[in-house]
């Protein structure tokens, strides 16, 4: 008996699907309620992210203050006492106040960099959940995200505890401290859309990744302030979207001045574009993944 075989068919993507997925990745609309629906998967992925980082050490989640601690009194050290720099609208609040305006440049800092360090092996970290087709690989840089977060609250804290300590009372302008978390977190999280696939495909991305955060940090005014940059350089780092979030923390609880909203409000909606565009370019290469790994 003659059997004829049985030809499988492969249907190639048409050419306009990789441009409507992208358009429909940039819909706001559709992205809060992809994301709203998955409310729960992502604070589980959240809270393991987090635990898991301490699991097994003795001093628990204290650890996630002595590394910034650490770090801090170095950088106090050699920046308040070696070189003293001055801050222009800041006061002069010694050794002390220095620390401060130092350890909140660094809170904002660690949540970019801790996460976008991270990225380019966040997949290959997690192969079982790229083989499962239904499973939105999406979430896990907002997992990564969420718990730096949570860990840079704790060094805010400690931020407050040192103004009131200092200053004797704390300004009321730290009301609006929690406003810097948006564009953070929505920049934060674009630039981890971006980076995260293409650490599927290049595996020496994370060393690259490394260098070049090392280098935005010094390109970041947290070790001195922007009016110490020389005028011609002075605009190109003031284009810096960390900058307003830096400046945006230090004002509300340090200095107790008004947030620039105009500043704010430019870096939010970048950041925001820049959210999107990193979920869309995500959401349409993801599929590739299960190739690649």
């Amino acid at each position: 008996m003659h059997v004829t075989p049985k030809v499988m068919v492969v249907r190639r993507p048409r050419a306009g699907s990789f441009w409507s997925g992208l358009f429909t990745g940039l819909d706001p609309l559709a992205f809060a309620r992809t994301f709203w629906r998955r409310r729960e998967l992502l604070a589980t992925f959240a809270r393991i992210e987090f635990l898991s980082r301490y699991h097994g050490a003795q001093l628990g989640v204290l650890w996630g203050l002595v590394s910034p601690l650490a770090t801090l009194a170095v950088y106090t050290f050699v920046f308040s006492v070696v070189f003293k720099p001055s801050w222009a609208g800041g006061g002069d609040g010694g050794v002390a106040g220095y620390a401060l305006i130092l350890f909140t440049g660094l809170t904002v800092f660690e949540v970019f960099a801790g996460c976008v360090n991270r990225t380019p092996r966040l997949l290959s970290e997690n192969v079982n959940f790229i083989k499962k087709v239904q499973f939105p690989l999406e979430i896990l840089p907002i997992g990564s995200l969420f718990a730096s977060a949570l860990e840079s609250l704790a060094s805010l804290a400690l931020v407050a505890a040192g103004v009131l300590i200092t200053q004797g009372s704390l300004p009321w302008t730290i009301v609006f401290a929690p406003l810097a978390y948006l564009p953070l977190c929505m920049l934060t999280l674009g630039v981890c859309w971006f980076l995260a696939p293409v650490g599927v495909f290049l595996k020496d991305l994370g060393n690259m990744v490394g260098v070049a955060v090392q280098l935005y940090f010094f390109a970041t005014p947290i070790l001195y302030p922007l009016e110490a940059v020389p005028e011609p350089y002075r605009r190109l780092l003031a284009l810096n979207p960390l900058h307003p979030v830096v400046d945006h923390l230090r004002r509300t609880i340090i200095w107790g001045q008004m947030p620039d909203f105009a500043a704010l409000g430019v870096v939010t909606l970048a950041s925001a574009v820049v959210m999107l565009a990193g979920y869309a370019f995500f959401t349409n290469i993801k599929r590739l993944f299960a190739d690649a790994v």
